[in-house]
């Protein structure tokens, strides 16, 4: 997945049944992009859930993710 983020991190919902990435949320700090996804998917984490949310750096690099059911 190529970056699309202008800043250090950026939030990437992957919707598995498109196929399809989006970036959502980008910020210089990687505790804001986790409260952004804290609160944006509060009850929708799980550990088996189809689609995946992905904090990535600046060099593409996958640092956080969860399963979103």
């Amino acid at each position: 997945m190529p970056i699309q983020h202008k800043k250090k991190y950026g939030v990437y919902h992957w919707d598995t049944f498109d196929n399809e990435t989006i970036l959502l949320y980008q910020s210089v700090s990687l505790d804001k992009c986790v409260e952004f996804v804290d609160k944006k998917y509060a009850d929708r984490l799980r550990q088996d859930g189809a689609d995946r949310v992905e904090v990535v750096d600046d060099k593409g690099k996958i640092v956080r993710s969860w399963n979103v059911g």
